[in-house]
């Protein structure tokens, strides 16, 4: 399957070694960074939809405890100039049309001016939108950051099947194996995409992935001192400790009641670490039934997850369970995201 451009731009991002393909690394001195040590994975929420990459893949916030200071010659300046300057503003996601508008039944996505198709502004044209709101895509699907991405690392596969973009993923994937499948295969490539990022910016936490840094230089060292050691042959290869295996971090389903009608899959890391985690809801929705992975399918005809069969209301408002350690916070949703925190500085250490 071919990748667009997106997708291409993409791989280049620097990163710690690629668990799939590791190009011989550098000595690196003491006193150097990995590359990526000044840009963390995302932890804002923005106030308006974004579909820039960034929202997921690579921000720069400030590190908790980080002491800022303006130049000093930043207060002289006039107020009334700071107040008539005009500022630029953040790039936005793809505008919605708002009902009755002419826009909307030139695309096709949108259904009945449905106020929950805010994806179809992704699936009509992608190759006009900005580079950074598209992971990448091809004739039949498109992958994008979640706008309000409730992780570390958070996409949407989108099909781009017309036919089927407004059918009930619970449905159409019991129904259709072709599609099942073929969701399957984007899906996995989506999580190889994630998972470098995961392991760009965790990595330098990550004592599995400091073990194996510290065997690289170990050979490169060897090498200098035996003339004619390869430090890039196989054998020499199967000598260092593995990678982390960040892909399993990632998890990749649908909702049993989507709130966006447009078919799309979630391929979200575990880690719940994100400011647009705000509420139960978005927590349940990830880490209970109410979350329907796309290895489970097809379900059973009982499934109380199909739609007409059961009620998926008392999943959803139902305790909350700690991810990781699972602990029940029943409805206590802020000690739980006080909680998240502490096994997300864990995590990101193993």
């Amino acid at each position: 399957m071919q990748l667009s451009n997106h997708g291409q731009e993409h791989d280049r991002r620097p990163a710690m070694d690629d668990p799939t393909h590791s190009p011989r690394p550098y000595k690196r001195s003491k006193s150097m960074k990995h590359a990526g040590d000044e840009r963390t994975d995302s932890d804002s929420c923005p106030e308006t939809p974004r579909a820039d990459s960034a929202a997921v893949l690579a921000t720069q916030p400030i590190e908790a405890g980080q002491e800022t200071s303006a130049p000093e010659t930043a207060a002289k300046k006039n107020a009334f100039h700071e107040l008539m300057t005009k500022k630029p503003r953040p790039p936005a996601a793809p505008s919605i049309p708002p009902r009755g508008s002419s826009s909307r039944p030139s695309n096709p996505y949108y259904l009945n001016n449905d106020p929950r198709s805010a994806l179809a502004a992704y699936l009509s044209n992608p190759e006009s939108l900005p580079s950074g709101v598209i992971l990448f895509h091809n004739a039949d699907f498109v992958v994008i950051s979640d706008a309000y991405p409730k992780a570390s690392v958070h996409a949407l596969v989108l099909p781009r099947d017309i036919s089927v973009t407004h059918l009930h993923p619970i449905n159409v994937l019991n129904s259709n194996p072709a599609l099942l499948s073929s969701l399957r295969e984007i899906s996995e490539q989506t999580r190889t995409l994630l998972a470098k990022e995961l392991q760009r910016t965790h990595a330098k936490y990550s004592a599995t992935e400091q073990i194996r840094q510290k065997a690289f230089e170990a050979l490169e060292d060897r090498a200098i001192a035996e003339p004619g050691f390869d430090p890039d042959s196989e054998e020499s290869q199967a000598m260092l400790p593995p990678h982390r295996d960040w892909a399993a971090c990632i998890k990749i389903g649908v909702h049993s009641r989507p709130s966006m009608s447009n078919l799309h899959v979630h391929v979200i890391s575990e880690d719940m670490h994100s400011r647009c985690l705000k509420k139960k809801a978005h927590f349940n929705s990830f880490n209970s039934r109410f979350f329907v992975r796309l290895d489970e399918f097809p379900l059973d005809e009982d499934d109380p997850r199909i739609p007409d069969v059961g009620s998926m209301n008392s999943t959803l408002k139902g305790d909350m369970v700690c991810w990781r350690c699972k602990r029940n916070f029943g409805n206590k949703f802020k000690e739980l995201k006080d909680h998240l925190e502490l096994e997300y500085q864990a995590w990101r250490k193993i």
